[in-house]
């Protein structure tokens, strides 16, 4: 829900928004364009507004070396927002006064501990009345930051724990699809439903090699057989 209103509210900032992210954003420059000029590389190029204001946000982090916390700091305000269904209206119901909402981001991050950069964000989204694209910068941000790290996610999903050896040995099938320089990151997940097997799931792809899968082209096999008879 989140991300659909986000994606509503983008497109009737679009084109003023930017502006506005580069000048809250900027640290003490005497234009947009020289603070650009100044700012780190993105180690991936990403498209779409909130990927920019993400892209921008991960820039002047870069150069603040504040990388990981604007990072934590944007989950912990996905995280109060999922707590607080009222606080989630109020910053992002579109038809709420921009002055109330900007009072209500100003009196949540005043005595939070947020970094600079990350009051400047939610000033600049609260002002412009783009909070609801908090989820899309999140998620632009923490692709930016695994392209920087170079490490890549993936989750194993299996019908019972691995012991070591399986453990070894998935790990080594997963890896071939990881480009050379990086790091795999993996995590385990049980599902019943497989009955044996494993799934490998990436965030652009899934292979799946369950027991439910073959069992599941099997039984597709034989229903054709019997319709063709």
């Amino acid at each position: 829900m989140l991300a659909r209103v986000a994606s509503v509210a983008l497109r009737r900032a679009e084109g003023k928004i930017m502006p506005q992210m580069v000048r809250a954003l900027s640290v003490s420059a005497a234009s947009a364009a020289q603070a650009e000029l100044k700012l780190p590389t993105a180690p991936l190029q990403l498209s779409g507004t909130s990927a920019q204001i993400a892209t921008l946000l991960w820039q002047v982090a870069a150069k603040e070396n504040q990388l990981d916390k604007v990072q934590d700091e944007l989950y912990q305000f996905i995280e109060l927002f999922k707590q607080h269904s009222e606080l989630r209206r109020l910053a992002t119901d579109p038809f709420v006064p921009t002055l109330v909402r900007t009072k209500i981001i100003s009196s949540v991050l005043k005595d939070s501990g947020a970094s600079e950069i990350t009051k400047k964000l939610f000033e600049a989204l609260a002002d412009e009345g783009a909070l609801s694209a908090l989820l899309e910068v999140t998620v632009n941000y923490e692709e930016l930051m695994l392209a920087h790290k170079k490490e890549v996610y993936c989750t194993v999903i299996t019908a019972e724990p691995l012991d070591k050896l399986e453990r070894v040995e998935l790990t080594k099938k997963a890896e071939k699809f990881v480009d050379a320089g990086f790091k795999l990151v993996m995590q385990e997940k049980i599902d019943k439903k497989l009955l044996g097997g494993f799934v490998i799931e990436f965030s652009d792809r899934r292979v799946d090699m369950s027991t439910a899968k073959k069992v599941e082209e099997f039984n597709n096999f034989v229903n054709k057989l019997v319709l063709s008879i």
